[in-house]
């Protein structure tokens, strides 16, 4: 291969980037669901052993409804631990997430308090959907558009 041929598939490679970064714009009600899922797990010791398994079996019905809109709105769907700062985002949001969720338990399951773990999944509903929009902040910005 030589330099001009090495020249143009780094600019097709980077015209695809774009190309994939735009199409991975999620209209605001997507990261609204990925925050809601993220708050009713966060809020599920509130309730009583049927209505959490309840939740929780919602929640992840969910999934591959996210990831069928995903696919069929952009033709893809782009792993959230995909490798780079994206993933530095999201296991930040895990951490953050589960963090929520063990006091949730704690508060809800271990002392009978259905309050905190409410309040929690409010906190965990914003910072899922804020978490998301950073995500794709970054990717988008990772793919150079």
């Amino acid at each position: 291969m030589d330099h001009s041929e090495a020249l143009s598939a780094l600019s097709a490679k980077r015209d695809a980037e774009a190309q994939m970064a735009r199409a991975a714009t999620c209209p605001p009600w997507r990261h609204a669901a990925f925050g809601l899922l993220m708050g009713g797990l966060v809020a599920s010791p509130a309730f009583g052993l049927a209505a959490r398994t309840g939740i929780l079996v919602l929640i992840l019905a969910c999934i591959p409804v996210i990831i069928h809109f995903d696919r069929k709105r952009m033709g893809m769907f782009i792993n959230g631990y995909r490798r780079g700062k994206t993933r530095v985002v999201a296991i930040g949001i895990l951490i953050v997430e589960l963090a929520l969720y063990v006091v949730s338990v704690v508060r809800g399951l271990g002392m009978g308090d259905h309050t905190t773990p409410l309040l929690l999944g409010v906190a965990g509903m914003l910072i899922g959907t804020i978490g998301s929009m950073l995500w794709q902040r970054v990717f988008v910005r990772e793919m150079g558009a």
